[in-house]
């Protein structure tokens, strides 16, 4: 049986994956950092400092394991702990100048790598990869957008509950 295009694209995806995988373990591991600890990294250098429990949601980690990662990412000179600027009672954590530059040297590395595959291809299939691309973003911004939705729901429909109840929720 021959496979279709789309059936071979799609074979090919976790093969990519398990190959990336190993490709950025052998870069952290040369970097003294964990997987974890990049995602954690990549999120500050995107978004910008965070609270705890900020991290843990957008990693799906609880809290002490995130104050974990931040624990070894501080003692490596890579992150810290600063103030709130509004809550005297909280910190957000947030790259050091040496967390920055290892961040964006990392993933100015993978980027390279993947420049240097692009650039192998004529211009007009470098066209198709990027419309994949940005269909992919936008697809993906759409499942997110309806998890998002989900999650919200299903937290008005428990704070609802809470409240038909008698409980309170603050």
């Amino acid at each position: 049986m021959t496979m279709t295009a789309r059936q071979t694209i799609l074979s090919l995806i976790p093969q990519m994956h398990v190959r990336f995988i190993k490709y950025f373990s052998r870069r952290f591991a040369a970097s003294r950092i964990s997987h974890p600890q990049y995602m954690l990294l990549i999120i500050l250098l995107e978004e910008g400092a965070h609270k705890m429990n900020s991290l843990a949601e957008l990693l799906h980690i609880s809290t002490p394991a995130v104050t974990n990662l931040v624990d070894k990412l501080e003692r490596s000179g890579l992150a810290r702990r600063l103030p709130h600027p509004t809550d005297r009672r909280a910190h957000v954590i947030d790259l050091t100048p040496r967390g920055r530059r290892l961040i964006i040297a990392l993933r100015a590395e993978s980027l390279e790598l993947l420049a240097d595959t692009i650039g192998r291809l004529p211009p007009s299939e470098q066209k198709v990869i990027e419309k994949f691309h940005r269909n992919l973003i936008a697809h993906l911004d759409e499942a997110l957008g309806k998890h998002l939705g989900h999650l919200h729901a299903r937290a008005n429909a428990a704070t609802g509950h809470a409240r038909s109840h008698g409980g309170r929720r603050g």
